[in-house]
């Protein structure tokens, strides 16, 4: 009689159903299929790809580099923190292609990628003051620049205060922004009649374009003060979002983590602890 029609065995005979046999199979540890490594690979080189193109923004926004130069640096942290999604979802992309490849071990790319986050967090603190110094620095030669308008003006309205005589007159007037050059020296009335005329003229103009100035001046320095804090908030975050990926070693808490929660361990647990970590990365 065959074996599986003894009563013995009825319960002993597993019942599949319906159930697809190459399902059951797949479901086993030894039949799994690779669909998740074939998703694993290309979200890492997505990832990289994306960091490539951070780089080399980066690096075309640098060039040509002008130490010390506060429209280069001001240039250049704007693009470092302008693009700086892209490194932080690359190496969002890069970890979860790495954990779905479910080794169970951090490869040791991804330990050198995450210790590198943790000097970037650095970078980006010691940045916010780089940033403000050289965006103070641009605010004080917008300012300048806006204040130079109104000197020649100025200038010669003091000429025109200081002149007795004709020649000095003559001069004064030529020292006006936009007065022909060729004035004669020669005046139908007085030199003060004149002169005090002119001051009546150019006095009041000038004392509204000051005031105008004073406004632009005012608006320049509100503007570059919200924006340097602004600057210094996305510094911040970016740093801190660097730290939540940084670690010195794999099943290492994070940056952030040591910086919002520090923990206190003994001797022999940091010892136990370093012991455990060298372990998985030499596996």
């Amino acid at each position: 009689m065959h074996r599986s029609a003894e009563p013995n065995n009825l319960e002993q005979t597993p019942d599949y159903g319906d159930l697809n046999f190459q399902d059951k199979l797949d479901s086993r540890p030894g039949g799994k299929t690779n669909y998740i490594q074939d998703l694993a690979e290309p979200l890492k080189w997505i990832g990289f790809a994306l960091l490539g193109i951070y780089a080399a923004t980066v690096v075309a926004g640098a060039l040509p580099v002008k130490l010390l130069d506060p429209v280069w640096i001001n240039r250049v942290c704007g693009s470092i923190r302008g693009g700086v999604s892209f490194p932080l979802l690359a190496l969002a992309v890069i970890l979860i292609g790495a954990y779905l490849e479910r080794t169970g071990i951090e490869p040791p790319l991804i330990t050198r990628l995450r210790r590198l986050c943790s000097w970037v967090a650095l970078g980006f603190v010691l940045m916010i003051p780089l940033q403000s110094w050289s965006g103070q620095k641009l605010i004080g030669l917008a300012i300048q620049n806006q204040q130079a308008r109104i000197q020649p003006a100025e200038m010669a309205l003091k000429a025109l205060y200081a002149a007795t005589n004709a020649d000095e007159l003559q001069a004064a007037i030529r020292s006006i922004p936009g007065a022909p050059p060729n004035i004669s020296n020669r005046f139908d009335e007085p030199v003060r009649q004149v002169r005090d005329r002119l001051i009546a003229e150019i006095e009041p103009q000038l004392d509204t374009q000051k005031d105008q100035i004073r406004g632009v001046t005012g608006e320049i320095r509100r503007d570059g003060v919200i924006g340097l804090v602004k600057d210094a908030i996305v510094a911040l975050l970016s740093a801190l979002a660097f730290a939540a990926l940084g670690r010195s070693k794999s099943n290492r808490p994070t940056l952030l983590q040591k910086l919002v929660r520090p923990t206190k361990m003994t001797g022999a647990q940091l010892d136990e602890y370093e012991r455990f970590a060298n372990a998985n990365e030499k596996t």
